[in-house]
């Protein structure tokens, strides 16, 4: 198993929404907004091969404009 750090950009009302789930989450268990996003990306299960599949797709189209 390996481990991967990435980066979540969020603005506007993305990111106050984050903030007042923070603040919820801060009086249920002591989450902090980083707290929330880890628990999103690895509670979305389904979303590992979604992922995977997207960058395979995107990666076949890519090799196709690079040959034509």
């Amino acid at each position: 198993m390996k481990f991967y750090e990435v980066t979540i950009i969020l603005g506007g009302k993305q990111q106050e929404r984050l903030e007042n789930l923070a603040k919820r989450f801060k009086q249920i268990n002591g989450w902090e907004e980083w707290d929330i996003m880890q628990f999103v990306v690895n509670g979305l299960i389904g979303s590992r091969e979604d992922m995977l599949a997207f960058m395979e797709r995107k990666a076949t189209e890519l090799e196709r404009l690079d040959i034509a």
